[in-house]
């Protein structure tokens, strides 16, 4: 996911204060030659690229993980600021969208049982 340079503390405060996932040191070879951050929780390893030029991201590209209880994490999610977006039905799942402070999207999807 690529955010605007100079933008790291708000990077930090996004996916390390609410989204919960732990900042974990990159390579040498890769932070020796981007500006980047990367997060990490349980199999999820999220890279943040914060060197120039940056555009607004497309809504149409994002991150998806599936959890449970998204009603939850909608609460959760609202109660810290963060902007939510209802998501297109699709009838075996509930999908909800964050935005992080630079437009990007990122998605819960919880399954339907059938």
């Amino acid at each position: 996911m690529a955010v605007p340079a100079g933008e790291n503390e708000k990077v930090r405060a996004f996916y390390n204060g609410i989204l919960g996932l732990k900042e974990v040191t990159p390579p040498e070879a890769a932070s020796g030659a981007y500006d980047i951050l990367w997060f990490q929780r349980l199999d999820i390893l999220l890279h943040i690229h914060l060197s120039p030029p940056w555009v607004k991201p497309a809504e149409n590209r994002h991150v998806a993980v599936e959890v449970s209880n998204i009603r939850a994490i909608k609460e959760y999610l609202e109660e810290q600021g963060a902007e939510t977006r209802e998501a297109v039905i699709i009838p075996d799942r509930v999908r909800l969208y964050v935005l992080d402070p630079f437009g990007n999207y990122f998605a819960f999807i919880e399954m339907k049982s059938v």
